[in-house]
């Protein structure tokens, strides 16, 4: 049975499945070098996963070891710190729905960091004007929102390069995060040559499961709502903060139930003792604030 232990650790740095929905983005035609790469990957994977079974096995248990194989993006690099709560947004900025999230941060004296995509940038300067005037950090979330697991490496860096420059016109970014929280080794060395930080989150905040307001019995298998929060995502968001006493909130300015909600969301926060922060802070993140 060693031989295909083996084989699936060796085969595990092809491989994560840390991922969550999220707004489907059409991304842009994989080239040749791609689609062989990607092939390639998926193939090797159908076979550890055809050999493990074999011997009883499943494939899934090693997810563990994952993290050990690199440091993942979705891992915070400092800790949660007592009482804090961090703001981010990813995928936007959407001319409807950001405008609305940004005045609920202004109303209660928050700062955020918004993750951009930079295929949204265009026609939306004047938002991302606004956030970098009210005190907000612009994020490189990529361009089109792809899974880093099936990019060459000159896609990737393409995928923040475009980003970056875009961004730069507006603001300084800082940090970056993986479409899904889909990182690789070489990918995250890509992204700190680049003079990014990696920045993950401590609590998905399942905004993208209570889009329309409601969680499905299919989606809630990932965000394990309890029966009387599936309609109320304020106060599961609240339940969620409650088990680790804070830390970096994962959401999403596309959601127009995620800005409906967020003012009742912060002041539930603001009630129960907890203080907003930006990762900018170098006290409460001093490792994300090396550079």
């Amino acid at each position: 049975m060693k031989r295909p232990i083996a084989l699936a650790l060796s085969a595990l740095t092809l491989t994560a499945s840390l991922a969550h929905a999220q707004e489907e983005v059409l991304p842009q035609a994989p080239s040749n070098e791609e689609l062989i790469e990607r092939q390639t990957t998926e193939g090797m994977n159908k076979s550890m996963e055809k050999i493990l079974k074999q011997h009883g096995i499943e494939w899934g248990i090693f997810d563990k070891f994952k993290p050990n194989r690199c440091k993942y993006a979705i891992q915070i690099p400092d800790s949660v710190t007592r009482g804090t709560i961090a703001l981010t947004f990813d995928d936007g900025p959407n001319p409807e729905t950001t405008p609305l999230i940004l005045d609920v941060l202004k109303a209660h004296g928050a700062k955020a960091t918004f993750f951009i995509l930079g295929s949204k940038i265009k026609g939306n300067e004047a938002i991302l004007r606004r956030m970098v005037a009210e005190g907000h950090q612009l994020a490189n979330h990529s361009y089109s929102h792809p899974n880093f697991h099936e990019l060459s490496s000159s896609r990737m860096n393409s995928e923040i390069s475009q980003t970056d420059r875009l961004l730069r016109t507006v603001g300084t970014p800082r940090f970056f995060r993986y479409p899904y929280g889909n990182s690789t080794c070489s990918s995250n060395e890509l992204v700190s040559s680049l003079g990014y930080v990696n920045v993950g989150w401590d609590i998905d905040t399942c905004d993208w499961a209570y889009a329309d307001g409601q969680v499905s019995d299919k989606e809630n298998a990932t965000c394990q709502a309890p029966q009387s929060l599936r309609r109320d995502y304020a106060g599961y968001v609240a339940n969620a903060v409650a088990q680790t006493n804070g830390g970096v909130l994962l959401m999403h300015d596309i959601h127009r139930n995620t800005a409906q909600s967020l003012d009742r969301l912060m002041t539930m926060l603001e009630q129960d003792g907890y203080r907003f922060v930006s990762l900018t802070d170098r006290n409460i993140f001093p490792k994300l604030n090396r550079r």
